[in-house]
């Protein structure tokens, strides 16, 4: 398992700034099916569902051009997956921050050290882009109420 891991790792080809700018493009598009209000939100909001974990944006700063936000379910007292993101409006970007307050999704992986800074931001901007894939599947169109 350890050499096929390391297979994977090592066959690909590092990722270039035009394909994770292009991921950062395309999750902006994404974060805003799911909260078409984005912009205009200056507190912290919940959507409800019945049948669903609530769905959680807290809002860490906000300035006319960027704000910094957080999407989560909240699990008690732990909050999951606690995705912060930092939003470009002016340039309509998303970029990935943190993933439960971690700089990457595996901190303690066997060959995080062959990861440049690129192929970072790739795998925690792939981790969103599925999990606001997952979160429109189960919230779209419902109503983000203020906290």
């Amino acid at each position: 398992m350890d050499k096929f891991l390391k297979s994977l790792y090592t066959q690909r080809s590092p990722k270039t700034y035009g394909e994770v700018s292009a991921l950062f493009e395309s999750n902006y598009q994404k974060i805003l099916n799911l909260i078409p209000t984005l912009k205009d939100i200056t507190h912290n909001s919940v959507i409800r569902h019945d049948n669903e974990q609530d769905l959680y944006l807290l809002v860490e700063d906000k300035t006319p051009y960027t704000a910094i936000f957080i999407l989560t379910h909240k699990l008690g007292s732990i909050n999951r997956p606690d995705i912060k993101f930092k939003v470009y409006f002016d340039a309509e970007l998303l970029e990935v921050l943190s993933v439960c307050n971690e700089a990457t999704l595996n901190s303690t992986h066997p060959y995080l050290a062959q990861c440049n800074d690129m192929n970072i931001q790739w795998e925690l901007n792939i981790f969103i882009e599925k999990w606001i894939e997952y979160c429109l599947d189960k919230y779209k169109g419902l109503t983000w109420h203020t906290q």
